[in-house]
């Protein structure tokens, strides 16, 4: 990342854009359905574009791997207007909160992030949960997960329907959604409303989301309530015990559900779907599983669950790279391009399961600096515990129809997600 010009005659022109132009649109089908490819190719055309979140919304996109890097550690990329000095404008977040069609009486819920927040307000809320997220904690549930993971093994012969079980559905789902609802301390009669919401949030449904919105809401307010009569050692407790208010209460139990089960889901699919594209890198896999950590983190860089963190905005005039970027412009850095990103992997584009994580400091997956994933170490478990149960008992990994068939659901924000994973039984 380039250090901001002193010398504004050095600087060249801010170039402007217009709707009309041919700048990149960030909800473009093709970029929509090929992210690691168009991205990739920005990459390589230019280290700063200028394009469109939405038609009222320009935005600098970065994508390499150095400039992202040091972009998510740099203070004068914030994540909220309020830390902009002088900010009038529209919040860049708005537009997209605009597209799901939240209720009124919810959408101050939806307003509130940890992700959405910088310091000093951003250390109050991640010290309000990072307790149950711990390391050490983290590594006390694998006895758990894999117990999780084997009971859903077993369940799958009767779960199959003409001789093929779906593993989205009904493996790497139920996994994550039992083991991180137990964290958070969601019992199992509670936890409908979260995937209802969850599979409308993702499909964008408007109509739908109308209503589970508030359902899901109404839930997590209730469980709160419950915690404050009687209170308990999970992260519900901790929040219903704690200093933060009513609405981050519940918005942080919705951000931390949600981002934790579906990223980490579609984590451990887009994994599965990976080594039956590659199947000597599954023989790899199957024949020596001390290389799991190994193979989860190159999962994570090769096919992770994000495209891109949450946008950030300049609180101050930045330059990178000779484009000058004002006070106020929303910045997008792009993760599935740093990813693959040859001027710090070797052979960016290969899955290797053995790799050696040759970046200075490994891949931005779980992305970098204060809004560090949170739930890395869990997501990294449970990806470990799916694969290894599953290679253990399916070691060829029969799935029933070829790798470059399996249907994927385009979502803004996310690379195409598996719908489904047919295992022949």
């Amino acid at each position: 990342m380039d250090s901001p010009t002193t010398n504004a005659r050095t600087a060249p022109a801010p170039r402007e854009p217009s709707a009309d132009e041919d700048d990149p649109r960030l909800l473009a089908p093709d970029l929509l359905a090929d992210p690691v490819g168009e991205f990739g190719r920005m990459r390589e055309q230019s280290p700063v574009v200028r394009g469109w979140l939405t038609e009222r919304q320009p935005v600098w996109v970065i994508t390499r791997y150095s400039d992202v890097r040091a972009g998510l550690r740099d203070p004068r990329f914030v994540s909220s207007p309020a830390s902009v000095p002088g900010h009038t404008g529209e919040d860049p977040r708005k537009p997209l909160l605009e597209m799901l069609g939240l209720p009124d009486e919810v959408l101050k819920y939806f307003m509130v992030s940890m992700l959405d927040t910088d310091p000093p307000h951003h250390a109050r809320l991640r010290g309000a949960v990072s307790r149950a997220f711990a390391t050490r904690r983290m590594r006390e549930l694998r006895p758990r997960a894999e117990a999780v993971a084997a009971a859903l093994l077993d369940a799958l012969p009767a779960r199959a329907h003409g001789g093929t079980v779906d593993l989205v559905e009904e493996y790497a789902y139920p996994l994550a959604v039992t083991v991180i609802c137990e964290v958070v301390g969601v019992p199992e009669d509670r936890r409908v409303p979260f995937r209802r919401w969850g599979d409308d949030i993702l499909g964008m449904d408007p109509e739908r989301l109308r209503t589970s919105s508030v359902e899901v809401v109404e839930t997590v307010r209730g469980l709160l309530a419950e915690r404050r009569d009687s209170p308990t050692d999970d992260l519900l407790g901790s929040l219903a015990d704690g200093d933060l208010d009513e609405v981050e209460q519940v918005a942080m139990v919705l951000n931390i559900v949600m981002g934790s089960y579906d990223n980490t889901a579609q984590l451990i699919a887009n994994a599965i779907a990976a080594l039956h594209a590659h199947p000597d890198q599954r023989r790899r896999l199957g024949g020596d599983p001390s290389l799991l950590p190994r193979a989860v983190d190159e999962f994570i860089r090769w096919c992770g669950p994000s495209a891109m963190v949450r946008m950030r905005i300049a609180a101050e005039d930045v330059e990178v790279h000779g484009a000058r970027i004002r006070r106020g412009d929303a910045v997008q850095f792009v993760l599935v391009s740093a990813n693959r990103d040859p001027r710090h992997f070797h052979a960016p584009d290969d899955l290797d399961v053995a790799r050696t994580q040759d970046a200075p400091d490994g891949h931005l997956g779980f992305g970098h600096g204060i809004h560090y994933c949170l739930g890395a170490s869990l997501a990294r478990i449970l990806c470990e515990t799916a694969i290894g149960a599953l290679l253990a008992r399916h070691p060829h990994l029969p799935l029933a129809v070829p790798a470059t068939a399996l249907r994927r659901r385009i979502i803004p924000g996310t690379p195409p997600r598996l719908e489904e994973l047919p295992l022949a039984l």
